[in-house]
């Protein structure tokens, strides 16, 4: 580690010169610049000292012009009086300005004061003052043209510098080839002409650069920068090839050399412009790797690619180039990379350049810290992506060591130095949750063993590292302090302008503990129990508390977001909560404490009334619907034995009373809204469940069988009951509580209960279809419970809709009670002449005890609609009819003989005219109510 530091104290020192150099040569321009207008402004003064003297020349003639102008007889005095000076009283070599007198209105017999007052005149002028010198300074340069005409521009001003540039380089390796096949010189002249002629190219760029200042010209076809371009390539390409093909020079002096034409390019670049910076920077990255060394050292391209990611920085504040600055960074990340992949020096040499670059990022490009004007609002893209570049080489260098605990402290340096920029700045607030992230990668990648050089060798195996559980443990808690208080303490400790930035960084030190304790959790203890994690969970939730109270009381000055950061600690600190409970209970337990926590939720609101804490509340519930439905059976096989008071009676009950209470808080609280809908919602669904579970329980789907164990029909029978009875209850619910909820849920259960009776018990479960037994009693047994009792309860529900208006809904359930009720009678008439249920082995006495029941149904029904005024019970009553009129027509007349079949045609005739004769009176009342109304 000393050496590692000694390594970054040689390079701050180095880091200076490259950002020196371009910055003084910069200023020395600045400076000409500067003494150019000095000297033009000498001029000017020297100028207006002439023409004050050629003034005080002119004196006495013009002071005898006002004696004679005097002695004339004048009409009138004029207000003002201008002076304009004779020829001959000018020096000839320049004509003077315009030269007015003060103006002033003076009697005429008095023009001594006159003359007076003229003879020291005034010189007014509209512009500055030119100096008089025989060689006037040069016109300022006019600005580059927009458009030089079209296709005439393309050709013959840009292609044509492009082509020319390509054909000199072009030329001096055809003429390199030719001395070479030819045998005309030997490799030191061949190097010393391509030397030559690489300093002819620079010169001449920079002649023209100096010649062209008054014409206009292209930024994409500059002429003096393709000559420069061109003579640098050419030195850059000499200097090579007197390495690798004459070998004169050695690795070292060739690296020195070509870095110093890289660096001398980026230097011009800065007079020729972006064309030059592009090929100074590809040059002075590629340096490197064009010199081969037989043992490399790791440290080398680090040290040298944070020196020209300086100098790049540099050069782009300079001249205002934000394109240099992303290149430069891209390329410095990904040779980075590929340098550390390569040479295998470990992970220090990366981190050292990653820290260079956050340095010279946070003078250069981060806005506020150093050179670059503070930026008041808004987020600065272009500096974190930045920022986040340099963290992410950190990151993967972090990852390819081996796991050594010092890598992660330079880390947690960059990130802290991260942490400092974005106090000073929150424009670059983002690169906090990048850092965070990337912090997560590495512990991801520790967890799995990859690494960015194993990216490159999938087949290759990871090696196993001693006490690895132990770094990522002190890893995880280092990351977690780091990324947990520093974002917290800039959020809530500093006054900050903009919302965004505090939820940005109140989000950051919320998520970051949460992700880091649940991946160091499971990779030591296997997602087992864990009561020391649960204990760690506990304490951040703790500090979450802490974070939520001083945010709540801080938010009282009217500070941006602090309301939000509150809200979102506070929804942290539930969030422990759940882990820390997820983390020392199982199975049942779990469930009752997430549950619990809801209403928890809820009654922390109604302290501290923050608005998300009402959606977390609602999204809790939906976690423990969630949690329900992963584990149906609550506590596993070990549910128990005794009906209805067993796991499954907490398990389902308490999460509907948790979801209850935490409505009844919440709408208090603050009225009706989402949450409070979703709540109710879910406190419907667990009872709903609830029963269902605990019937499925009843008759003998126990543990994880719940899903699997077969469905009879006594179970069904039961089901068709509850599913009624809880329709029952929510009509009976839905007329005390309005609102769209209760209205669908009740829309919900009605077909729900519709579908479940025309499905499974008329045609599923129907024991006239499958011939399954109903019990051993005529009367009561299992359909007793599912067709007669659920045919009362489709009375009662019919007869509530019918009161609350929903007169359609009311209509089908009475049918479906009718049928229900009418398949009973048939089930207890079987069950008495025979003691089964089947449609086989009908006598003929059963046969016209059919025809009866349903004639005394229909009869019943007609006398209810007769006295009730009912017309539904009448048309019901007529089908009734109507089916044994059928019966009797089509199935008794054939199936009965003797006895029974008259009389079961007798029957059929008093009925009908018993159904005559009401019919007849009951339309004979109305036909006379109708006339005594009109």
């Amino acid at each position: 580690m000393d050496f590692v530091f000694a390594i970054l104290l040689g390079l701050a020192a180095v880091l200076a010169l490259p950002i020196l150099t371009i910055v003084a040569f910069m200023r020395s321009g600045e400076a000409k610049r500067r003494l150019d207008i000095a000297e033009m402004r000498i001029r000017q003064v020297e100028t207006e000292l002439t023409l004050v003297r050629a003034a005080l020349d002119a004196a006495p003639r013009a002071a005898a012009a006002g004696e004679a102008a005097a002695i004339a007889p004048v009409p009138a005095p004029a207000p003002t009086v201008a002076y304009v000076a004779p020829p001959d009283a000018v020096p000839a070599e320049a004509p003077p300005p315009e030269v007015v007198a003060p103006a002033a209105a003076e009697p005429v017999g008095s023009p001594e004061p006159m003359a007076a007052r003229r003879s020291v005149p005034s010189v007014a002028a509209s512009a500055p003052l030119e100096a008089i010198d025989p060689a006037p300074p040069a016109p300022p340069a006019p600005p580059p043209p927009s458009n030089l005409g079209g296709f005439e521009e393309t050709i013959g001003s840009r292609w044509a510098v492009w082509i020319g540039a390509v054909a000199l380089g072009l030329g001096g390796l055809f003429l390199v080839r030719y001395s070479i096949e030819a045998g005309l010189i030997g490799p030191g002249l061949r190097i010393t002409f391509g030397l030559l002629f690489a300093l002819a190219l620079l010169a001449g760029g920079e002649w023209l650069r100096r010649s062209d200042k008054g014409l206009p010209t292209l930024p994409l076809a500059d002429i003096p920068a393709a000559l420069t371009g061109a003579g640098a390539v050419a030195a850059f390409g000499t200097i090579y090839a007197a390495h690798a093909l004459y070998d004169f020079i050695g690795p070292a002096f060739t690296f020195i050399a070509l870095a110093a034409v890289a660096m001398g390019t980026l230097v011009l670049a800065g007079l020729h412009g972006p064309l030059l910076g592009a090929i100074g920077l590809v040059a002075a990255f590629a340096a490197p790797f064009l010199v081969a060394s037989a043992n490399p050292n790791p440290y080398i391209f680090p040290i040298y690619a944070a020196i020209i990611t300086a100098a790049c920085f540099t050069l782009a504040w300079i001249r205002d180039w934000p394109w240099l600055r992303g290149a430069a960074t891209t390329l410095a990340v990904v040779l980075g990379t590929i340098t550390m992949i390569g040479t295998g020096g470990g992970a220090y040499p990366s981190l050292i350049q990653a820290l260079a670059g956050i340095i010279t990022a946070a003078l250069l490009v981060v806005p506020g810290i150093r050179f670059v004007p503070p930026r008041e609002r808004g987020m600065d893209g272009h500096a974190t992506a930045i920022l986040a570049a340099f963290a992410l080489l950190a990151m993967l260098a972090v990852m390819e060591s081996r796991q050594d605990l010092a890598a992660v402290g330079l880390y947690l340096v960059l990130s802290l130095g991260i942490l400092g920029i974005v106090w000073r700045t929150p424009a670059v607030v983002l690169a906090v949750p990048a850092t965070g992230v990337l912090a997560l990668l590495v512990l991801l990648g520790w967890v799995t063993g990859v690494k960015p050089s194993t990216m490159l060798d999938p087949l290759g195996v990871p090696p196993d590292y001693p006490d690895v559980l132990a770094r990522i443990g002190w890893a995880g808690l280092a990351f977690g302090l780091v990324f947990g208080i520093g974002p917290a303490a800039i959020a809530v400790m500093r006054r900050q302008r903009e919302a965004a930035t505090v939820l940005i960084l109140a989000a950051t030190s919320v998520a970051m503990p949460l992700a880091l304790l649940a991946i160091v959790y499971g990779k030591v203890e296997g997602f087992v129990i864990s009561p020391r994690f649960a204990a760690i969970a506990m304490v951040l939730a703790a500090s979450f508390a802490v974070a939520t109270e001083a945010a709540h009381r801080l938010r009282s000055g009217q500070r941006p977001g602090l309301a939000s950061a509150a809200a979102l600690y506070a929804i942290g600190a539930l969030a422990a909560v759940a882990f820390a409970l997820t983390l020392l209970l199982e199975r049942a337990w779990l469930t009752l404490a997430l549950a619990a926590m809801v209403a928890g939720i809820a009654w922390v609101y109604t302290f501290r009334p923050l608005p998300q804490l009402r959606w977390v509340a609602a999204l809790a519930g939906i976690g423990v619907l969630a949690r329900v439905i992963w584990d149906p059976a609550i506590n596993g096989a070990d549910v128990g034995e005794t009906i209805i008071f067993n796991w499954l009676l907490p398990g389902y009950g308490l999460p509907a009373l948790a979801a209850v209470a935490a409505s009844i808080l919440l709408r208090r609280r603050r009225g009706e809204d989402e949450p409070v809908a979703i709540l109710e919602g879910l406190a419907m669904v667990f009872t709903a469940l609830l029963v269902i579970v605990e019937v499925r329980h009843a008759f003998g789907a126990a543990g994880m069988r719940l899903h699997a164990a077969p469905l009879t029909f006594p179970e069904a029978a039961t089901h068709t009951v509850t599913m009624l009875a809880f329709g029952l209850g929510l009509s009976r619910l839905s007329a005390w509580r309005s609102g769209a909820l209760w209205d669908n849920a009740l829309v919900v259960a009605r077909f729900a209960s519709w579908a479940w009776i025309a499905v499974v018990m008329g045609f599923a479960f129907n024991p006239w279809v499958t011939g399954r037994p109903v019990g051993t009693h005529a009367i009561v047994n299992w359909a007793l419970l599912g067709y007669g009792f659920g045919a009362v309860l489709a009375f009662a529900a019919a007869y509530f809709d019918r009161r609350a208006g929903r007169m359609m809904e009311g209509r089908i359930m009475g049918l479906f009670g009718l049928a229900m009720l009418v398949t009973y009678a048939n089930i207890v008439v079987a069950m008495l002449f025979r003691g089964r249920v089947s449609l086989w082995g009908i006598g003929d006495a059963e046969l016209y005890a059919y025809s009866a029941v349903w004639l005394a149904f229909g009869l019943a029904l007609l006398g209810a609609g007769a006295y009730l005024g009912s017309r539904t019970l009448r048309l019901a009553s007529a089908a009734l009819v109507a089916l044994a009129v059928l019966k009797v027509f089509l199935i008794d007349m054939a199936g009965l003989t003797g006895l029974w079949r008259a009389l079961s045609f007798i029957g059929l005739g008093l009925v009908l005219l018993v159904v005559g004769r009401v019919y007849q009176r009951v339309l004979g009342i109305a036909q006379a109510r109708a006339a005594g109304g009109a």
